[in-house]
């Protein structure tokens, strides 16, 4: 048996010592290492959950802000059309109010305000149209949805060319809708004949001179008259509705004396 007091026993139990130290050292070590490890797995799985939820928030947002884009942005143009509707009328009965009539205002989107009528010309020249609505070159005139703009003479009461429509084309169902039912002037001091969607396939009314105009209302097509006894002005919400279905398409007129 080997004596503990002995030189060689103090020096094996040295050894065994510092090896038993060592070797919970190593112990220690490669424990600390795995819970580093799984820590930082941990943290990883995390951030990644993290990361995900981010990004759908991101996706939401941006889906919203979109959508709320595009409302703002109708909006605006509805209420741009408005104010250039509500601005040529002005501008034309005021330029007009010393005549007898509107002779030859026509001027029509195709390009016809410069080959045949004088019409573009008039309204160029003495800015009835606001500016920002003229094509760059001069002779057509575009409304906020990118469509052709129409000025006309009309008649009233059997008079040739005693009152003028103002034609919008490719006006979207939304505002469609909202330009109909807009209040343009229920009273007979507002010089307001008529309010027509998809005017070309309506009945119930006199396309020369809007005699007799008692408002009617189909799939596709409405006219809406002041006091109408059909279809009275402003035009209501599900008639507006019913003909305003052509999509990006549609033709909303109104018509003045």
């Amino acid at each position: 048996m080997l004596n503990k007091n002995s030189e060689s026993g103090r020096s094996l139990l040295s050894m065994c010592a510092a090896d038993a130290q060592q070797f919970s050292s190593a112990v220690y070590n490669r424990g600390t290492q795995a819970r580093k490890l799984q820590a930082g797995a941990a943290q990883s799985g995390r951030s990644m959950i993290e990361m995900l939820g981010v990004l759908a928030i991101i996706g939401v947002l941006s889906v919203g802000g979109i959508a709320g884009y595009s409302k703002a942005m109708m909006q605006y143009k509805i209420n741009k059309s408005v104010d250039q509707i509500t601005q040529i009328v002005a501008n034309i009965r005021t330029l007009y109010s010393g005549q007898k009539g509107y002779t030859g205002l026509d001027c029509y989107g195709n390009g016809s305000c410069s080959t045949g009528h004088n019409g573009g010309k008039i309204l160029k020249k003495a800015h009835a149209v606001p500016d920002e609505m003229w094509n760059t070159d001069g002779t057509t005139m575009e409304n906020p949805f990118g469509g052709d703009v129409d000025i006309a003479t009309t008649g009233k009461k059997g008079n040739d060319e005693k009152g003028f429509s103002v034609r919008f084309k490719g006006v979207p169902e939304e505002a469609c809708m909202a330009l109909a039912t807009y209040d343009w002037g229920s009273g007979s001091s507002s010089g307001l004949l008529a309010v027509s969607v998809n005017y070309g396939t309506a009945s119930g009314f006199d396309s020369a001179y809007s005699v007799g105009c008692t408002g009617s209302s189909a799939t596709g097509s409405a006219v809406a008259c002041p006091n109408g006894a059909t279809v009275s002005v402003p035009m209501p919400v599900s008639i507006a509705a019913t003909a305003c279905q052509e999509g990006d398409n549609n033709e909303f007129m109104l018509q003045f004396y």
